[in-house]
């Protein structure tokens, strides 16, 4: 046999030939048939296989004494009487070491004792004639005198031991290797018998140059374990019993067909669950069979595919509902696409929830160390349980803050000499909402801005045209600061042009008078009285009607669409205005009602980042207080009444939240729609499959 490829290769081309190496044991030592064994050898010392550093291959043979007196290893091969015999050893000292030697061989001649010197491996050969037919070779760890010195130690490797004279001529090289019979998998391998001058004993066969079998004597062998669609080379090499080998034989290209795969992997039948929770479950089950192999299990939950597990036969089920049933069977398949008959079907009962007891209310809110920007509040612990994880602050309805665990907050952000309402709900780690806490009423400190600007004065028009004017004015001031000037046309506010003194007109009529007027506003929203009056006549016009003396009373004139201005506040129907510019006591109709709102549209509802309520959450809410977040209720509507332009829009941000929702749940149709169409492609495969069948 030889050790390796490399080293037959090379004993092929320089076409050397050799005699049989009667050292032919399979062990750590051999040459030609080199095994990570001791084979052979009576350890009587301690005898083990060693890769550390190895003469040649991947072992050697480690001797070591164990210091109980016995001292020396033997090896006996078998001999001839009166043979004379070539023998070589490779040999060194291991790191602790005491005069070791080759002594006391047994059945041969010639011998001499020969010591073994050094850590570097080095050749010893003798020529010895055998005077026994079972003659042994002996290695002493150490002297006698030192046979209690445990733990000396000598390596052997590379050992031959060869009679003189004997066979030398090599079989012939085969020359019609071939193959038959080649499948996806496998082929079958013949050639004609090789001659030699004793006889030959064996024959090796090799695929891409790899030993892959030795036939003994026969000349056929059957290859098995190949891919489809692949070439490979095949040669063969015959020996004969003193070891010697031919040349290499003529090489047998074979290529494998394509595999034609038409058999479906087994069912799965033992498919079971455990560690079952309340949203959760783990899956597994004994792999399929197959004539080609497994490559995928599909997992399917309630008829849905959910997971594809690769040559995995496990599988961890998440989100699933809290109490509920659920149906799971597995699908194997192959390479080829073919698909099992649908495993056993494993019904799974979710547990309930660990947690359903909602917080208690929270008691004690209260306010301290309130100024007129900022409060702080405190509230008594709420019990759960199992335990509070959150606390959630409202003002006026509205969510302000999360506080974890902490009971108290400081609120800032708050508008001096107001009044504003803080409620507190309790939330645990299962999401159980506490119903809402007792109200703490804070009024903020601080005495409000109650001072108008000065009134707008030097407001005139330039660039007249018959559709478009330009307005101008001068500054107003203001104790803190003008923060908008709104522009009338006719008694009907325009425009907000913020703190900008100017403002371009447009859409106007040809040949029509136009009375613009302008009022100034400061953050808290007072507002100055009225401006001088611009009366703008647009160019093109004709027939234009001023207001006169002469024509005061006349009935030819209309004079109810002329504006009416006044310094304070109008009542129509009361003389109480409540503090309003205008007061009306009675119904109100008009074309249009324009609003301007100072505060910011709600489209902030579609930014990023904006923390939509959870719908648990809005439920909860609409429990507690019997209507929506962030809207008023009927006892403030009737107390307080509404804010045209702040009620619109509330109810637009609700709109907007509304949106939101609907396109959640749009996503969650089309995830259902998909996994449908998933389905429907399972029942099309299924029906394909049973078709197969039938047809079979």
């Amino acid at each position: 046999m030889i050790k390796n490829l490399l080293s037959f290769i090379f004993l092929i081309g320089v076409a050397s030939i050799s005699a049989q190496n009667l050292y032919d044991d399979s062990n750590a030592a051999s040459p030609s048939n080199e095994s990570n064994t001791t084979t052979g050898w009576n350890n009587q010392a301690l005898l083990s296989s060693d890769a550390t550093n190895p003469q040649s291959g991947l072992y050697s043979l480690r001797i070591q004494s164990q210091g109980n007196g016995v001292i020396y290893v033997e090896y006996v091969f078998s001999a001839t009487v009166g043979q004379d015999y070539d023998i070589s050893i490779w040999a060194r000292e291991g790191a602790q070491s005491n005069s070791p030697a080759f002594a006391n061989w047994q059945g041969m001649s010639g011998f001499n004792t020969t010591s073994i010197s050094g850590g570097t491996w080095t050749e010893y050969t003798f020529s010895v004639t055998a005077t026994s037919a079972n003659p042994a070779i002996r290695l002493y760890v150490s002297p006698f005198a030192a046979r209690f010195t445990a733990g000396n130690t000598v390596f052997l490797d590379n050992i031959s031991i060869v009679a003189e004279g004997g066979d030398t001529e090599s079989p012939s090289a085969i020359t019609d290797l071939s193959s038959t019979n080649a499948t996806a998998t496998g082929t079958s391998l013949s050639w004609s018998a090789s001659t030699d001058n004793v006889g030959v004993t064996n024959y090796e066969v090799f695929q891409n140059g790899v030993s892959i079998a030795n036939t003994g004597t026969n000349t056929t062998f059957n290859v098995t374990g190949l891919s489809p669609n692949t070439s490979y080379n095949f040669t063969v090499f015959a020996e004969d019993a003193a070891g010697n080998t031919s040349a290499v034989s003529n090489t047998a290209v074979v290529n494998t067909p394509n595999l034609v795969d038409t058999e479906a992997p087994s069912a799965i039948t033992d498919l079971t669950s455990s560690n079952t929770t309340s949203t959760g479950t783990s899956l597994s089950w004994s792999a399929s069979t197959d004539n080609v192999g497994v490559t995928n299990y599909e997992v399917f939950q309630n008829g849905v595919s959910i997971a594809n597990t690769g040559t995995t036969t496990a599988f961890n089920v998440t989100g699933l509902t809290a109490s509920t049933s659920y149906d799971f069977t597995v699908f194997a398949e192959d390479a080829a696409g073919n698909v099992s008959a649908v495993s056993n079907t494993e019904t799974v009962n979710t547990l309930a929830p660990p947690d359903t007891q909602a917080p208690s209310a929270v008691t004690g809110l209260s306010s301290s160390n309130t100024t007129s920007t900022t409060t702080d509040l405190t509230w008594n612990a709420s019990i759960d349980n199992v335990g509070v994880t959150n606390y959630e602050v409202f003002r006026n309805g509205v969510s302000i803050a999360n506080t974890g665990t902490a009971t108290t907050f400081n609120v800032t952000g708050l508008s001096p000499s107001t009044s504003y309402d803080f409620t507190v709900f309790a939330e645990d780690a299962a999401g159980n909402v506490s119903t809402v806490s007792n109200t703490a009423t804070v009024n903020t400190t601080g005495t409000p801005d109650t001072e108008a600007p000065t009134a707008v004065t030097g407001l005139s028009s330039s660039n007249t045209t018959s559709t478009t004017t330009d307005l101008t004015w001068n500054a107003s001031t203001d104790n803190v600061g003008v923060t908008n000037y709104e522009v009338f046309r006719n008694g009907v506010s325009i425009a907000n042009t913020g703190t900008a003194t100017a403002f371009n007109v447009t859409g106007l009529s040809p040949s029509t008078s136009y009375d613009f007027t302008v009022f100034a506003e400061d953050a808290a929203g007072n507002t100055s009285t009225v401006s001088n009056t611009e009366n703008v006549l647009t160019s093109a016009g004709s027939g234009i009607v001023d207001y006169t003396s002469e024509n005061a009373n006349s009935t030819a004139v209309d004079w109810t669409a002329r504006d009416l201005f006044a310094d304070r506040n109008i009542g129509i129907g009361t003389t109480d205005t409540q503090g309003y510019r205008l007061a009306v006591a009675g119904n109100v109709i008009a074309e249009g009602v324009k609003v301007e709102l100072q505060g910011n549209w709600p489209d902030f509802v579609f930014e990023e980042g904006f923390d939509l309520m959870d719908l648990w959450k809005v439920k909860a809410f609409i429990a507690a207080h019997g209507h929506l977040p962030n809207i008023p209720s009927a006892q403030e509507v009737q107390e307080q009444g509404i804010d045209l332009g702040q009620m619109n829009a509330k109810l637009l941000q609700k709109i907007e939240e509304l949106t939101l929702y609907i396109l959640s749940q749009e996503e969650e149709l089309n995830a259902l729609k998909e996994k449908n169409s998933r389905i429907e492609d399972i029942i099309n495969r299924l029906e394909k499959l049973e078709n197969q069948q039938q047809n079979k």
